[in-house]
This record gives structure tokens, C-alpha cells and sequence, in this order.
């Protein structure tokens, strides 16, 4: 694997022990999570898979399992089953659904390492803006409409619904290019490097955490949507445009 630039790497750190907070906030407001469930869960996104990926024991690739991969369906697993649980609920209905809207910005300095990373010669450029990922257009929308919606301007349900599919869909697209880009046997994309972040620390971190937090938060908007429909449903109801975003 080419050599790694420190700069990137502290640059990275600093962006998860950045958002990690934020997601701790999260958990723990109105109660949403206890504190040794929110301790649990900060040990099954950042320390285990740290751990593994610092001491090497998920290296391999081939053959198939991959350990790293087996490791990231285990906690993409966990993360739907936390945002289909009571936890998911306590969160949609104790969370402003602007500020989880917004806080898919922090994909743009993702996108941002990313790109850096490429230049540095560790990703290959299918996983940049340049290449296959148009993950910054979530960031960026989410930002915007986030911003729109804790104004206290009326939305469109649909408009919130086709923003949210379309960042979900654009996350799984860049997970399935991550995926084919690992030096696996089924590997699509050969563009050099082959991608190695699942298991190299501290950018393991990046599928294990950042990439939940992503999908968590799709997840959470639906849940809010779904959420407030019920609320507003009725006899004779039409669809209204948000325009209060709940607890703030």
C-alpha cells in the first residue's frame, strides 16, 4: 500500500472525534439511549474495529470471507436494527428533523479527505468526486435544505422524501464502489491502489462509523416523515409542507 500522508490521517481523526460527540448528544437526548447503551455503541463503531484494523487482524482479503467486509455488514446490521428499534423512535421524536437534515454536511469534508487521499495515492479515483462518488451533493443539499427547515420555512414532504432517497441511494452507490475497489476476488474496479481503508487504520473509521452515521441518519429523516404523517393524518387529510421540525 503506498505510503500514508500523517497530515491526512490527523485530519481524519480530527473529523471523527468531531462528529463522534455530536452522535453521543444525540443518543442521549430525551433519553433516547442510556449511558452504558451509548458507551456500547461507540465500542461497536470506534474502539473494536480500531483495534482490529491497529493490530492488523483484518488485513486479508483473499480468500473470501473477508474479515473486514464480515466486520462492516455486522455493524451496518446494527445500525438498522438501532434505527428500527424504540431507540430510533425516542431519537425521530426528541431530534429536530432539520438538524438531521444538516447534519449530512459533515459528508462534505469527507468527500473532501477523500479526494486528498487520492492524491496522496492511498484511494484509487473511482472514490472521489472525481471518479464514481457524488456523495458531496448530499452534503451540500442536506445543508441547504437543513438550514431552510430549522428557519421555520414550509417544505414539501415530497421534496424532503425525494432529498433523503436520493442520498441514501447516492451512499450506496459509493459503499458498492468501495466494496468492488478491495483487492477481493469478485474486485471490479483495478484502478490502482485497490482500496484498502476497511482495514487500515485510523480510516477504518471511515466505513465503520462516518458511513453509519450516514445511513443512520437517512434512516432517522425516515422515521421522522413517517412520524409526522402519522401525526397529521385523518379523515379527509392531504399531504402538508413541514414547517416545524419538533423538539429542539
Amino acid at each position: 500500500m503506498p505510503t500514508e500522508s500523517a497530515p491526512t490521517a490527523m485530519l481524519f481523526s480530527v473529523l471523527v472525534f468531531v462528529v463522534a460527540p455530536i452522535v453521543l448528544l444525540a443518543l442521549r437526548r430525551r433519553g433516547a439511549m442510556g449511558l452504558p447503551g451509548t458507551l456500547g455503541i461507540f465500542l461497536a463503531y470506534l474502539v473494536i474495529p480500531g483495534l482490529l484494523a491497529w493490530r492488523g487482524v483484518i488485513s486479508r482479503y483473499d480468500p473470501l470471507p473477508a474479515p473486514a467486509l464480515l466486520l462492516l455488514l455486522a455493524v451496518t446490521l446494527l445500525t438498522v436494527a438501532i434505527l428500527l428499534s424504540p431507540v430510533g423512535a425516542r431519537l425521530a421524536a426528541g431530534l429536530a428533523l432539520g438538524a438531521v437534515v444538516a447534519f449530512q454536511a459533515f459528508r462534505i469534508p469527507v468527500e473532501l479527505l477523500l479526494h486528498r487521499m487520492y492524491t496522496d495515492g492511498t484511494v484509487p479515483v473511482q472514490m472521489t468526486y472525481t471518479g464514481r462518488n457524488f456523495d458531496v451533493v448530499t452534503g451540500v443539499s442536506g445543508l441547504v435544505l437543513g438550514l431552510w427547515l430549522l428557519s421555520g420555512r414550509s417544505v414539501p414532504r415530497g421534496v424532503i422524501w425525494g432529498w433523503n432517497i436520493l442520498g441514501l441511494a447516492l451512499l450506496a452507490n459509493i459503499v458498492s464502489i468501495a466494496v468492488l475497489s478491495t483487492p477481493v476476488p469478485f474486485r471490479r474496479f483495478l484502478e490502482s491502489p485497490p482500496h484498502t481503508l476497511p482495514s487500515t487504520f485510523p480510516y477504518i473509521w471511515l466505513p465503520s462509523f462516518l458511513v453509519q452515521v450516514a445511513l443512520g441518519s437517512h434512516l432517522l429523516v425516515f422515521r421522522q416523515l413517517r412520524r409526522g404523517a402519522q401525526e397529521t393524518a385523518g379523515p379527509g387529510t392531504r399531504s402538508r409542507p413541514i414547517t416545524v421540525d419538533g423538539p429542539a
